[in-house]
């Protein structure tokens, strides 16, 4: 099992970071990549469209004031399975605060480690970014 933190500052109160990213069901708010996502509430999943068409189902398994938990049930383009991840938005002083992005998988098969290590690690880089642009921050 491989398992990763990856973590961003921002000049912003966590109330305002988590206003952007706190609703599981609209990552394509503030996720690059992402053309959509359709809520199911009886689930507890949210069906991500990507760009290319592409499809993977989340689904949230806790979440509190400033956290969400959750793994991908269908996995779809992405290069790792049994993921499970933790995104937490954190206070860290006044008027700002950081986002830890914590995750496991194990490889899918044929994908070496380091590989879906890079891929995933690349993806949640450019959110933490995106997150940084919209917060103007």
């Amino acid at each position: 099992m491989t398992t990763f933190t990856q973590k961003q500052d921002y000049e912003a109160a966590a109330s305002a970071v988590w206003d952007l990213i706190g609703d599981f069901y609209a990552v394509d708010r503030w996720m690059p990549g992402v053309a959509a996502t359709v809520r199911d509430d009886g689930r507890r999943t949210r069906t991500v469209t990507l760009d290319d068409g592409a499809t993977l189902v989340e689904r949230l398994l806790e979440e509190g004031q400033r956290f969400h938990h959750y793994r991908f049930d269908d996995p779809g383009p992405v290069p790792v399975r049994d993921f499970k991840a933790r995104i937490t938005v954190v206070e860290t002083g006044p008027g700002r605060s950081a986002i830890e992005w914590t995750a496991s998988f194990d490889p899918a098969p044929g994908v070496p480690e380091d590989a879906a290590q890079a891929a995933m690690s690349g993806f949640y880089q450019a959110c933490l970014d995106r997150v940084f642009v919209l917060l103007g921050a």
